[in-house]
């Protein structure tokens, strides 16, 4: 997030924080894990951990404990087309968007949306 920047993207990370949490999960070219960054940070510190890690993949990773339902929101289709489109000046690519709710999940890459 740049200074100033209250893009649609960081108000629903805000928002989501309140009630669910979410985790980015950097991967390597084989798609194996390098490390996670909390959603909590700020976008800068996902930004900062990709690069150092060399990584030019990313999965989001999206828990809500208290909803039984795993399937996207409006909100969640835009932040995950929005995280898409800012990196890919990078060459980092969104590899998914996964979202867990009660004993279900919903990958946005198995459903087609990305």
């Amino acid at each position: 997030m740049v200074r100033g920047d209250r893009s649609g993207r960081t108000q629903h990370l805000e928002a989501m924080a309140a009630t669910e949490s979410i985790r980015f999960l950097l991967l390597d070219d084989q798609w194996r894990p390098l490390g996670r960054v909390d959603g909590g940070r700020d976008w800068r510190h996902v930004l900062q951990e990709l690069l150092l890690q060399g990584s030019h993949w990313l999965i989001v990773e999206q828990v809500r404990p208290n909803e039984g339902s795993p399937y996207p929101r409006r909100d969640d289709i835009r932040l995950a087309r929005s995280i898409a489109r800012r990196l890919r000046p990078l060459e980092v690519t969104l590899a998914d968007h996964v979202i867990h709710g009660g004993r279900e999940q919903f990958s946005f890459r198995a459903a087609g949306l990305l």
